[in-house]
């Protein structure tokens, strides 16, 4: 793993082919299934978000998966950690999250930084990103600027997209070159915490769907005064959507 160190600190990201083996996938996919059934419809707002609150099966995004003991286990132990040990030193593993674009659900994830929202000194972390499907240009491939994590963090605003509350200021075509990195189950995506990416919408009719492990470098602090008003300005957020969270 780590022949993939030095183009991740170049690029500020790297594909990582077939990582996860048979087993993996296996332990991903049975853990979701149940998060899935028995954890998520007791979380609020906050954490599972749903394009209808009604309909349980259009979970768009959660942050909480790792409240399944397979999937927290998983972020302790094994090739995922490994991984992103190997591109950052020491880590503290954090949340994992489920990302899910349901065939013709054409929304698009807005240009972001992940840091923007992790509001670490020094800003350096990585997420993990892990698909359970084939994930091409038709049903959201992810697309990251090139050397985009060397730039900082960069100016944010509201955005309108659900389980992405913040979307890039700056346009993206002006910080780089635009990477898309279509994926097979077994492949990982790993992106620094300050590396812009985004994806298209599932314009097919496969499914999109993906979790996602973050981890901090054990040796960044979280900004507090940061956090705070951050989630303030987030609660304000959800509330004029009527999403209420603890």
């Amino acid at each position: 793993m780590s022949d993939y160190r030095a183009s991740f600190e170049k690029d500020g990201f790297a594909v990582v082919r077939g990582l996860l083996n048979a087993e993996d996938r296996w332990t991903l996919t049975e853990g979701l299934e149940r998060f899935l059934r028995d954890i998520a419809p007791g979380q609020d707002g906050g954490h599972v978000m749903y394009e209808d609150l009604a309909d349980r099966e259009s979970l768009k995004q959660a942050d909480c998966l790792h409240l399944e003991p397979s999937l927290d286990e998983f972020r302790h132990r094994g090739p995922i950690r490994k991984l992103a040990e190997s591109l950052i030193g020491p880590v503290a593993p954090q949340h994992v999250e489920y990302f899910n674009k349901p065939p013709h659900n054409n929304r698009p994830t807005p240009p972001h930084q992940d840091g923007y929202y992790f509001c670490l000194v020094p800003n350096i972390a990585v997420t993990v990103w892990a698909p359970l499907d084939r994930v091409d240009e038709d049903n959201g491939t992810l697309c990251y600027v090139r050397g985009s994590h060397r730039l900082g963090v960069l100016p944010h605003r509201a955005s309108s997209t659900l389980g992405f509350s913040q979307g890039l200021v700056p346009d993206p075509a002006t910080l780089g070159e635009p990477v898309l990195c279509p994926a097979v189950p077994g492949d990982v995506l790993v992106h620094h915490s300050l590396t812009v990416h985004s994806a298209g919408g599932n314009k097919s009719q496969r499914h999109r769907r993906s979790i996602g492990f973050v981890f901090y470098s054990a040796h960044a602090k979280v900004d507090q005064e940061a956090v705070a008003r951050y989630q303030a300005a987030l609660k304000a957020q959800r509330e004029t959507k009527g999403i209420r969270s603890n």
